[in-house]
């Protein structure tokens, strides 16, 4: 769907700042970028991926068949040693770019007029003209570009956790594809599952192990899935995943000599995750049915992102994991990733591997091709393994090929004739 609609999310990038911003378009709303105001009814009906300016609290689409100001410039010889900077080479003044505001004059022609009006600009090297113009354009001419909402695009923002090619191999080593069953334990947002939830479609299953007390689902109503695609996403709080383990919980009423504490005492030893939070206490009622699916179904990948230590969530979901399950973790503490690598070596997996992502963006014009100076560090270590075990296993089966024993026929030896 490449129409904007009413009730639809759309992305707003603004070219000045680039700031992003995902709204839902009702009638006769206002939308603020900072630092822009305007209305969006004009977008109904319009495709995805258009440019506008805002002119008089309104969005103006841009003629993209005229030519830019700015076109790709050669290496030059010239320099710019005989230029004064002194603020006296242009000619028009702050209130005349005010009043020419006022009277509705777009961007556009703001910036035509501080080029006719500027004694120095046919004297600038053409790698200066382009750096000039390109920063009044910025200024005075800021474009809205609407976007369609995409797992690429939030992944791509300032706001977002996890980058683009971290967010690819995470997706890529989990194998997660149409109609498979996936756990996603992740903190602050709902990014990862998303992504998750988007390639299973609706004939899979994601089960999303939050950390507070409400479920993450931001980035999934943005996406605008179906109801039908959202009745495949089922969500259990981290708190009570301590439930999967019996055991555990028994040698801890033994330990405290008392069976008469409630749920959320018991609970609260198997708490898992440093941060807590204050509210509205989750009732583990409102999970039992999603506790049974998760203690009795096997899953075909499970994936583990978190800020905190995620070797005791590992421990609990390890069983969850099928034979030849995809297990992946990504943190950002080495010391923690090979304690996970140690565990998950011990009880048989193959392809393991832990890598660091590096990622650097390279700016790319005539003459001017060189890596960006503010690149991001690391993106975390990410562990990814195949879970295996013992015994022969039918396809798709999760119980292994017992074989019955042969009966190995009598023989009858026959007596000699005296």
């Amino acid at each position: 769907m490449s129409i904007i609609k009413h009730g639809t999310h759309v992305v707003f990038l603004n070219s000045k700042t680039g700031e992003q911003k995902c709204v839902r378009l009702p009638r006769n709303s206002d939308v603020y970028i900072k630092p822009l105001s305007f209305q969006a009814d004009s977008l109904i009906g319009q495709r995805f991926g258009q440019k506008y300016q805002v002119v008089k609290h309104k969005l103006v689409k841009i003629d993209e068949s005229s030519p830019p100001l700015t076109e790709p410039v050669e290496h030059c010889g010239k320099t710019n040693e005989f230029i004064k900077d002194d603020g006296a080479t242009q000619i028009l003044s702050q209130n005349d770019i005010e009043e020419m505001k006022s009277k509705g004059i777009t961007g556009d022609e703001i910036v035509k007029n501080l080029v006719e009006n500027s004694t120095s600009f046919n004297v600038k090297t053409e790698f200066s003209k382009a750096k000039w113009l390109k920063k009044k354009i910025n200024k005075h001419q800021p474009n809205i570009i609407v976007k369609k909402p995409s797992i690429r695009l939030f992944a791509s923002s300032s706001v977002s956790k996890l980058r683009p090619d971290v967010l690819a191999k995470i997706i890529n080593n989990a194998n997660i594809w149409s109609g498979s069953k996936a756990i996603v334990v992740e903190c602050k947002d709902d990014l990862l599952t998303s992504a998750v939830s988007q390639r299973v479609g609706l004939n899979g299953t994601v089960l999303q192990v939050f950390e507070q007390r409400l479920p993450h689902n931001m980035y999934c109503k943005w996406l605008d899935f179906s109801q039908e695609h959202l009745k495949a996403l089922k969500y259990y709080p981290l708190k009570f995943l301590g439930k999967l383990n019996p055991n555990a919980e028994q040698e801890d009423l033994n330990k405290n000599g008392s069976s008469n504490c409630d749920d959320e005492s018991i609970d609260q030893k198997h708490e898992l995750g440093k941060r807590k939070r204050e509210g509205k206490t989750v009732n583990f009622e409102d999970y039992k049915t999603v506790f049974e699916f998760l203690k009795t179904e096997k899953f075909d990948s499970l994936v583990i992102s978190a800020f905190y230590d995620p070797f005791p969530v590992l421990e609990l979901l390890w069983n969850s994991l099928r034979s030849s399950g995809n297990l992946v973790i990504r943190t950002e503490y080495l010391s923690v990733v090979l304690q996970c690598a140690n565990f998950v070596n011990e009880k048989s997996c193959s392809e393991l591997s832990v890598v660091d992502q590096w990622f650097r963006e390279i700016q790319v014009l005539p003459g001017r091709t060189h890596p960006d100076m503010r690149m991001q560090t690391g993106g975390g270590f990410i562990l990814s393994c195949t879970k295996i075990c013992d015994g022969i296993y039918e396809h798709g089966s999760d119980m292994p090929v017992v074989s019955e024993p042969k009966e190995i026929p009598s023989v009858q030896v026959a007596e000699p004739m005296e």
